[in-house]
């Protein structure tokens, strides 16, 4: 292994989905806290490049296609995939660090043997790669530090609540419709907490068929920002509700990472590997005989969403903001 630099010039190829970045955040902040006068820089696919705009202990923030000629001392690479590990080697950097399989090792300077699937939270999946890099790291929970003009963007979005207290509901699920906990639940809930709070609905563009699904079936009226966010904004967002109820979502793990109290309903995933990180999480999680199955969609009755009853989604929430209130 080449001697490292006092002062060096990191890249971390960042994970392709929002809830992973999150997940991999302790080990930037741990490398940055390792190498204070280092540069610590993320490569990371367009669409989530927002999120280092929050991320106080990055450098820079490069599309995986731009990396040629950075001259990196150091490539640690999150995702598994053959295309990952090729971004990176046309970087060049003399240490390129990852997990072997997709044929990909003869990219890699140091090819770390992947452990079995479920032996780890992915956050300890990542942790242990950078450990591999760098066995002095110090992994904590990440800092975040969102910019005033993202709260200012918020405020020509997201109406004054009156007093009311704002939740925070996310309805849908990138990954697929086997996340999601069915749609006319979500408005049965909705119409209810509505009485107390003010129900504000978070998604992204591809999640506008659902949403509708949901104002369809509500009599009350919550405020939608679905499709209105970029990742700062919804960070923004995300840090100011009193709690935050989603399915297993990208934006779950950052409400949870920013230190909103979060209620999670869990799946065909499993909490054990991709639980939000931090102190405040309730999971309700209704384990059927086919789960964890990991699939996009389901193929039999989707026991393990339609288990879960919107009373016991409710008490969970109400609990959280009785003791805020």
């Amino acid at each position: 292994m080449p001697s490292v630099p006092s002062q060096p010039k990191i890249v971390v190829r960042m994970p392709n989905w929002l809830g992973d970045c999150v997940m991999s955040l302790p080990i930037l902040q741990g490398l940055k806290n390792l190498f204070p006068n280092g540069t610590i820089d993320i490569a990371i696919k367009d669409s989530l490049a927002g999120l280092g705009d929050i991320l106080p202990y990055i450098d820079n923030t490069v599309s995986p296609q731009n990396l040629k000629n950075r001259k990196y001392d150091t490539a640690i690479i999150l995702p598994n995939s053959f295309r990952s590990a090729y971004e990176i080697w046309q970087a060049n950097a003399p240490e390129r660090i990852g997990y072997a399989g997709q044929l990909r090792s003869i990219l890699l300077t140091r090819a770390v043997k992947r452990p079995l699937r479920g032996a780890f939270h992915q956050s300890d999946y990542y942790g242990r790669l950078a450990r591999e890099a760098f066995p002095d790291i110090e992994i904590n929970p990440a800092a975040f530090d969102i910019p005033q003009k993202y709260f200012d963007q918020l405020e020509e979005i997201l109406p004054s609540s009156s007093g009311k207290p704002n939740i925070g509901i996310g309805f849908g699920a990138t990954y697929g419709d086997a996340k999601m906990w069915p749609a006319e639940r979500f408005a049965t809930l909705i119409d209810k907490l509505s009485e107390v709070a003010q129900v504000v609905l978070i998604g992204s563009d591809s999640e506008k068929e659902i949403e509708q699904r949901v104002l369809s079936e509500v009599t009350s009226k919550p405020i939608s920002l679905v499709g209105r966010t970029n990742i700062p904004t919804l960070a923004a967002a995300l840090s100011s509700f009193s709690v935050y109820l989603s399915n297993d979502t990208g934006p779950m793990h950052l409400a949870s990472a920013l230190g909103t109290p979060v209620v999670a309903i869990f799946g065909p995933t499993s909490p054990d590997e991709t639980k939000p990180l931090g102190n405040n999480v309730t999971v309700i999680y209704r384990k059927a005989v086919c789960a964890p199955c990991w699939k996009r969609k389901c193929l039999l009755d989707h026991q393990c969403m339609t288990a879960i009853t919107v009373d016991e989604v409710e008490t969970a929430v109400l609990r959280i903001l009785g003791s805020k209130l």
